[in-house]
């Protein structure tokens, strides 16, 4: 059970594939949107292309925490390589957000000058392009997308962020495309267009950040509650108090917390079993995978 949440073994491997098809096809997807670009003279195909290429850093970035986390822990790294997972999604976000306000002040530039990025947007190619990238990241998303999502770490996470709002970057291109085919006089359509996938890129970057921020500064997980947690705790049949609680994360597939524990009187090899129960009763109800449990001796009242 601990090893499929961690994102080990059969699950691991299934990630691995996922990131590397991911990587394969946005490969394949950014030589079809440079070509695109360059016969469209479309902004939002440009905007998309240039955002293809800090995708490949991303999975490539993801693919190699994933793969550094193999290594296991050591006496340095006690816990494992596991943080190396958060500071990728971190270099993701960075790079989304970059791209975004970057093209973001290029389309607005555009529709205040009252001019085309590049010259005359030829529409044809806009849907040419959009046609097969929509495909290929409709595969991409679906592969991914069947990967449990507790099997998913915060990079991967990321990843799947990527995709899923890559395709509506891709209806956006697409839009913009019929638009202009039926209107060529709206050129404006093209900017337009740009400026969304800006404004997505932007938007999909803040999830990340703060899901970082969380992990970093040892927050309290969004989907636990140290209420919910004490009471569970107090229903296990020998234990009087809980005390001194922490939660955390390492990252977001791997949670740890630390208690103390008062029993009742009880003999040491049921203590044991007490204990156990605990630890199972946390990773069961809560996912907490690793849980320290201080046993204490019940003080007199």
């Amino acid at each position: 059970m601990s090893e499929l949440a961690h994102g080990e073994n059969e699950a691991e491997i299934r990630v691995l594939r996922g990131l590397r098809l991911a990587l394969e096809l946005s490969f394949v997807i950014l030589v079809v949107e440079l070509i695109g670009a360059y016969y469209s003279r479309s902004l939002s195909v440009t905007v998309d292309a240039v955002h293809n290429i800090p995708d490949l850093l991303a999975f490539a970035v993801s693919w190699t925490a994933l793969r550094a986390c193999e290594t296991g822990a050591s006496g340095k790294y006690t816990f494992g390589t596991h943080r190396f997972e958060v500071f990728a999604g971190l270099l993701n976000a960075v790079l989304v957000l970059g791209t975004g306000v970057a093209f973001g002040y290029e389309a607005l530039s555009g529709l205040v000058r009252g001019a085309p990025f590049a010259g005359s947007v030829d529409a044809v190619w806009l849907i040419v392009v959009a046609l097969p990238v929509l495909a290929l990241r409709a595969v991409n998303l679906s592969v991914l997308g069947r990967i449990p999502r507790r099997a998913r770490d915060l990079n991967l996470s990321s990843v799947v962020l990527h995709l899923a709002s890559d395709l509506a970057i891709t209806g956006a291109i697409l839009a913009a495309g019929v638009v202009l085919l039926l209107r060529p006089q709206f050129w404006w359509a093209d900017a337009g267009a740009a400026l969304v996938i800006a404004g997505i890129l932007a938007y999909e970057s803040f999830p990340l950040f703060r899901e970082a921020w969380e992990v970093l500064t040892e927050r309290t997980p969004r989907n636990l509650s140290t209420d919910r947690i004490l009471r569970s705790a107090m229903e296990v049949p020998g234990v009087s108090e809980i005390h001194d609680l922490h939660v955390w994360a390492v990252c977001p597939t791997l949670v740890c917390m630390t208690a103390h524990v008062q029993l009742r009187e009880m003999p040491l090899s049921e203590c044991a079993e007490v204990v156990s129960r605990l630890r199972t009763r946390m990773e069961e109800e809560f996912g907490i995978l690793h849980s320290v449990f201080e046993v204490e001796p019940l003080t007199a009242s």
